[in-house]
């Protein structure tokens, strides 16, 4: 053995932070920054920004690496050590750790690879396989399989064009090529990547069901997602919580992305390993909630609104007289943020405690179904029918012009992949989720006898004007402005994130007021009653 036989010690790395990542979102056209894009990017740490030693002539000391190589007490810093000389001297460089002649940088990883798989490591293994730029044997097999069932992969942290799609079989080495050049300087996300990839593919083939109502997989949103579960359960940093998800097992990384594909409530939690484990990753234990919440289609709130707007066609009643009214017959959810401001009807402690239960809940399943791009049943057909009514769509920007349905039939994945594409130009998940319940609501227009509803609707104003409606409902109920944060890259209301699309105050009835005002001004007199 060319290194020496050292003990595990536990030594975080703190480079990665997908949270972080996350946060790091374009700006859009009607945020009120001044800064670009690019402005918001962090500089990746490089090589030049480590305080190597150096020789008298300031040069990089790579005797005095090497000799620190001998000496360091951990695998991880060794790794460190190792990465750094791959990176400036080559795999092929020889390094004399034993007197015994020279040998390879590539030679000494594999060593380290074989030292972290016996003691279970898993993040240095993922660590040391990114700098070996090694690839998964049935990577490209794996691709196929999702590609083949008709589902589209991203790879890469979003937005484009760091984030790359893949929507055909590509040959190994090109697709390990494309992956580390989409993950950038952070060598562990790709390895990641190749590792959900293959755990996708998995499932497909064992599970479709998981996968009925996903088009595009978006991997590098999977891991920020993930990543977010383990901080949100483990009440740690974005960095800890980084370190967690790639410390976990296969085993674990495999039920994790599991339960995150099956939308069912899920917690994780810290669990103690045997005595006998050399391990030092954190060790954790997935388990599901049971069925609290609520259903998918129920999610949506779809279900219950389509019957309310079949309640007021067969009253007479108009969308804007009803659905605007300040006082609601519907009783406040205790999921809704109103549960604790306004509680209406008995047992409003009840609703105080199961709110405080909640919180957090709505927000986490839009981002989590923003994240795997989760859509109701039938939501690109309906998509094409409302195209059939207006000029077109705006969503964050990008316009889906109306001609689309001229070139595409409603039932072709062309036009379920357009819509898609122009869905996944919007980097938030929770916001992707919030624009994914305005086009429903805007949906039900299809069946409304109406030949038109104007030019091109913008759905990301509609949302603008039920986060508008919302925040002066809660300052009326005495709401602080704590309370009422907004996110500062989408100008919404964090609130309303998190809060349930039924009830007095969910999502989906702001979403229809929203609605109800803006294609007001494009109806003709007389026709905005759903009769």
């Amino acid at each position: 053995m060319y290194l020496p036989m050292t003990p595990i010690m536990n030594k975080h790395r703190k480079s990665l932070n997908l949270l972080h990542v996350a946060q790091l979102t374009p700006l859009h056209p009607h945020q009120p920054h001044h800064h670009t894009p690019h402005q918001q990017q962090p500089k990746a740490p490089s090589i030049a920004d480590l305080q190597l030693p150096r020789d008298s002539q300031g040069n990089t000391d790579f005797g005095s690496l090497v000799r620190q190589l001998k000496e360091c007490p951990t695998l991880q810093d060794q790794a460190d050590i190792l990465y750094i000389l791959c990176v400036m001297k080559g795999a092929d460089w020889l390094v004399d750790v034993g007197g015994q002649g020279g040998v390879s940088v590539r030679c000494l990883l594999e060593e380290l690879y074989a030292q972290a798989g016996a003691n279970k490591e898993w993040g240095l293994i993922r660590y040391i396989s990114g700098i070996l730029r090694k690839r998964v044997e049935v990577l490209a097999e794996a691709c196929t399989d999702l590609i083949s069932h008709h589902k589209q992969l991203t790879v890469g942290l979003p937005p484009e064009p760091r984030e790359k799609v893949i929507s055909a079989p590509l040959p190994p080495e090109e697709l390990n090529s494309l992956i580390y050049e989409a993950s950038g300087q952070d060598i562990s996300i790709a390895v990641l990547t190749q590792e959900i990839i293959v755990y996708l593919a998995m499932y497909v083939r064992s599970q479709p069901a998981l996968f009925g109502d996903m088009l595009r997989l978006r991997i590098g949103l999977i891991m920020q997602v993930m990543a977010t579960e383990l901080a949100r359960s483990l009440h740690c940093s974005g960095e800890e919580a980084s370190e967690s998800l790639m410390n976990l097992s296969p085993s674990d990384m495999k039920n994790l992305l599991h339960h995150i594909l099956s939308g069912k409530e899920f917690g994780v939690e810290r669990s103690m390993r045997p005595m006998q484990s050399s391990a030092t990753s954190p060790a954790v234990s997935i388990h599901e909630l049971g069925h609290t919440g609520a259903t998918k289609t129920e999610r949506t709130g779809i279900r219950k609104l389509k019957r309310e707007i079949k309640q007021m066609s067969n009253s007479g009643y108009s969308i804007s007289s009803n659905v605007t009214s300040p006082r609601s017959t519907r009783c406040s959810s205790p999921s809704t943020p109103s549960g604790i401001l306004s509680p209406v009807g008995p047992g409003g402690s009840d609703s105080h405690l199961q709110w405080e239960e909640r919180q957090g809940q709505w927000l986490r399943r839009r981002r989590l179904d923003g994240a795997i791009n989760r859509v109701p049943m039938g939501f690109y057909q309906k998509v094409w029918k409302i195209l059939q009514k207006c000029h077109g769509l705006s969503i964050d920007g990008y316009v889906l012009p109306s001609s689309t349905t001229r070139e595409m039939t409603e039932g072709e994945i062309k036009f379920a992949v357009h819509v898609e594409t122009v869905l996944n130009r919007v980097p938030q998940p929770e916001y992707r989720q919030l624009l994914v319940e305005a086009i429903l609501v805007l949906t039900m227009l299809a069946d409304v006898d109406i030949d038109s509803v104007g030019s091109i609707i913008h759905v990301e104003k509609i949302v603008h004007i039920a986060n508008d409606m919302f925040y002066h409902d809660q300052k009326d109920l005495g709401a602080e402005e704590q309370i009422l944060e907004r996110d500062p890259s989408t100008g919404v209301c964090r609130l309303l994130y998190d809060s349930a699309p039924s009830g007095r105050f969910g999502s989906m009835t702001y979403l229809t007021r929203a609605v109800a005002v803006y294609v007001q001004d494009f109806l003709p007199s007389g026709s905005c009653a759903l009769q």
